[in-house]
């Protein structure tokens, strides 16, 4: 154990002294910043007089708009917009709702909309990232009062409802609307980022030792296995330190744009899946960057190395493709599969957690057959370091990747 700490605090020490890391961490929240600047920069130089914001820091004008109808058309709002939309009998009284920051902007509906179409759009500063404002719920409203017929508009505007049914008994979590799919799919590429991104550093890490020879000198003081684990617990601090980084500047970010951090409640999971996510990512992370170890272990040099990353990763991008079953049929037998196989449940079982309720012996499952992979890879690996983590020159074949694990796991 106290050789594992010394590996851990060696790999610490070496990565945060890595300029190439430092850069990836803190380049793109730097970018971020100066982006931000300079949007607030275009916008004081820019803008007509009166600009002083990035964007609107208004709490109410993000959900009310007005609307000056000067042709006749609007006749009545719809009990499901009125906290969306406000009408007005004067511009001058548009222009102060707006500049109290009652109102996000409003739209003057030309006298002569239905022969031409023209809506004059007012908003109070200029905004470099969004210089056109949402206009659905007016749209929606010029819908509901073009239609003499009200149960005609209202199919018009919510043409379909569709109920999901199944040939077999299963329960499924109901999100309703779009994020029956784009919640599902977030996660899948949310933990497929975060694996990998977090698996290469040991990839990077290997194979820079090995280049610079240091790699040979450690394995005269620590055993292949001992290396593994301190090199996969120290970079893997390091992968959730980068996270951290990036995911508080995106949260920084939007507090400055005057923007809750914050998603629709059906957007909301349980906390145990949660729990859930941070296991699986805790394991799918064990599982890939110890194969990154062996592939690092093969290749010559990094150059080498980072072109033959696909082989490990492609079995991790194959769900990918079928991520719209995660939405439509989340206990299909191919994405049941993915969610058991261990090369892809780190990324599939949450996805899948996310959209239906899954057994808890799959779960179980899929944890023990990620263990089971866990430990085979890192024996396989270990061995692979005994024997050839000295042959630096030789070229990296696929086969010879198989193979080594087929040889020695």
């Amino acid at each position: 154990m106290k050789k594992i700490l010394l590996i851990i605090r060696y790999e610490l020490s070496t990565i945060f002294s890595r300029k190439s890391y430092l850069r990836m961490v803190f380049m793109m929240p730097l970018i971020s910043f100066l982006v931000y600047a300079s949007a607030a920069l275009v916008n004081r130089g820019i803008a007509p007089e009166g600009v002083s914001s990035f964007v609107s820091t208004s709490s109410t004008a993000a959900g009310a708009q007005g609307v000056l109808d000067q042709s006749g058309i609007i006749r009545e709002i719809p009990t499901d917009m009125m906290d969306e939309v406000v009408l007005l009998d004067s511009q001058e009284k548009g222009q102060q709702m707006v500049s109290d920051g009652q109102l996000s902007a409003y739209y003057i509906i030309a006298p002569d909309y239905l022969e031409s179409g023209d809506i004059l759009f007012v908003q109070k500063d200029y905004n470099f990232l969004a210089t056109q404002s949402e206009a659905g719920a007016v749209r929606d409203l010029l819908s509901w009062n073009l239609f003499t017929d009200k149960q005609a508009a209202a199919r018009y505007l919510d043409p379909m409802e569709v109920d999901l049914q199944y040939t077999r008994p299963q329960t499924a979590r109901d999100f309703g609307g779009s994020q029956n799919f784009w919640l599902p799919y977030s996660l899948m590429m949310l933990f497929y980022l975060l694996i990998i991104g977090s698996s290469s550093l040991m990839l990077n890490s290997i194979t820079y030792e090995k280049q610079n020879r240091v790699i040979e000198i450690l394995l005269t003081s620590y055993s292949p296995m001992e290396m593994l684990v301190g090199k996969t617990i120290a970079l893997g601090l390091a992968g959730l330190f980068q996270t951290i980084v990036w995911t508080g500047t995106g949260y920084t970010l939007l507090t400055l744009a005057g923007r809750q951090f914050s998603l629709p409640e059906s957007f909301s999971l349980p906390p145990v899946i949660l729990l859930w996510g941070l296991v699986f990512f805790c394991l799918g992370y064990a599982l890939y960057s110890s194969l990154m170890a062996g592939l690092g272990a093969l290749v010559p040099n990094p150059k080498e190395g980072s072109q033959a990353t696909l082989v490990v990763i492609f079995p991790l991008i194959i769900p990918l493709f079928f991520s719209n079953l995660v939405s439509t049929a989340p206990n299909a037998p191919i994405f049941v599969f993915f969610s058991l196989f261990p090369l892809t449940s780190p990324i599939s079982m949450v996805s899948r957690m996310s959209a239906a309720a899954v057994p808890g012996w799959q779960i179980a499952l899929s944890i023990f057959l990620l263990l089971i992979a866990i430990v085979y890879t890192i024996r396989s690996v270990a061995r692979i370091f005994r024997a050839q983590a000295l042959l630096a020159g030789k070229p990296f074949k696929v086969l010879d990747f198989v193979r080594a694990f087929r040889l020695n796991g």
